[in-house]
């Protein structure tokens, strides 16, 4: 510009995190005009041509829960409540006999309506319980019940229980307790999200397996009760909410007014 010579879009300048600039042509020496041709975001954001975009991975559909929780992502996530967060499926026992190393346990097969990518069903859980004397095999075989299906796998006595039954108990000790499994009506199909009345929708994790997680379980735990007409319930902070399935509500068999675990 000292030699009084405009040089128009020929020529680029950059201005500092704004973009590039051409000289405009309606410019004089002493009143200089520029039109920005591209800002540097746009550079930054554009993606080659012949990337394809990332085709979403199929999920097996193992009754375990459904989202993972925390890392990631710029935005906060929604609160999920605790019983929300908690797999409480219906599930079938097939099998049941006693623990080849324990005679406090029993084992047990059971469906839980678990199937692979291609909607085939998956080999029943082997499920560890400590029902050993409190409920005859006969009475569990063909039982429809209450199991949680997202929580960490543990290895008890040698062999992993891969689920957890729900059961009430009438908070004797030994011999006189009276063990009860939470009933669920024949028609409900393997597998079901049961919910919690007035409640929305479960959310459950893929599996509460960290020790923040955990303690999910554990503050449910201490909220579940039979009531005085024996059905299941979650007694919230603000209400007592009944265990439904869609085809009616949780019971036990003759138990009132208990704990459940």
């Amino acid at each position: 510009l000292g030699n009084n010579k405009l040089y128009h879009s020929d020529l680029t300048y950059q201005f500092e995190r704004s973009g590039y600039f051409a000289l405009d042509s309606s410019s004089t020496v002493d009143k200089l005009v520029f039109n920005r041709v591209v800002t540097l975001r746009d550079t930054w954001d554009a993606a080659p041509n012949n990337k394809k975009a990332k085709q979403p991975k199929k999920q097996n559909q193992q009754n375990n829960g459904g989202r993972k929780r925390g890392g990631g992502g710029g935005g906060q996530a929604p609160v999920v409540e605790d019983a929300r967060r908690v797999a409480l499926r219906a599930g079938t026992i097939l099998e049941a006999g006693p623990h080849p190393e324990a005679d406090s346990l029993i084992l047990l097969k059971l469906d839980c309506g678990d199937t692979n990518e291609d909607g085939e069903a998956e080999e029943p859980r082997t499920v560890v319980a400590g029902l050993a004397g409190k409920i005859p095999f006969n009475e569990l075989i063909n039982r429809k019940v209450v199991c949680i299906t997202n929580l960490k796998p543990a290895k008890m006595r040698g062999i992993e229980s891969m689920a957890m039954l729900l059961a009430a108990s009438d908070g004797k000790e030994g011999d006189d307790e009276t063990v009860q499994l939470l009933d669920v009506p024949d028609s409900v199909p393997n597998g079901e999200l049961l919910s919690f009345e007035n409640m929305d929708e479960g959310e459950p994790d893929v599996m509460l397996k960290s020790k923040g997680a955990l303690k999910v379980w554990d503050r449910v735990k201490s909220k579940l009760r039979v009531n005085e007409n024996g059905e299941a319930t979650y007694q919230d902070e603000d209400a007592v909410r009944k265990i439904t399935t869609s085809a009616g509500p949780v019971r036990v068999s003759s138990l009132t007014d208990c704990t459940i675990g």
